[in-house]
């Protein structure tokens, strides 16, 4: 079981955003559980996790699969208490940039419900497949903060 950490400390730790480390991975099963999100962890090569951490313990994650110049960005997920600090917007922009530097051109976020970016970065909430954005400068743009 995953020890919590509380939003109170959030003001006291640093939060950190990095890619995953092998031994995360029951973390990051645990977060997506707790957001009603598959937790099919792959091995797959064409696929990461990035994690948000605060005070050392995993708060958030978000998986992309590389698709040749295409990153597709899905399973973003963060506890309810830590949902009110923009780290959906950090990990998905942390991805884009890891993205953007292996060649990809293109990006496309799946979504199974509202991270709150549609009122915050004008992207409509995604219902279907979406058509792949170009990972221009402007767009990365929208995630850092």
């Amino acid at each position: 079981m995953m020890s919590r950490v509380s939003e109170s400390a959030m003001g006291a730790s640093k939060l950190l955003i990095r890619v995953a480390e092998a031994g995360e991975r029951q973390a990051i099963a645990e977060v997506l559980d707790s957001c009603g999100l598959p937790t099919d962890i792959t091995g797959e090569p064409s696929s990461f996790f990035h994690v948000a951490l605060v005070s050392e313990h995993v708060v958030g994650c978000a998986c992309a699969e590389q698709y040749g110049e295409i990153i597709v960005v899905r399973s973003v997920g963060v506890l309810q208490e830590f949902r009110e600090h923009d780290i959906t917007t950090k990990l998905i922009g942390s991805i884009l940039m890891r993205a953007r530097a292996q060649g990809c051109r293109k990006a496309v976020l799946i979504s199974a419900g509202r991270f709150g970016l549609s009122g915050h970065h004008g992207l409509p909430l995604v219902e279907a497949m979406p058509e792949a954005l170009s990972l221009s400068d402007t767009l990365l743009r929208r995630f850092r903060r």
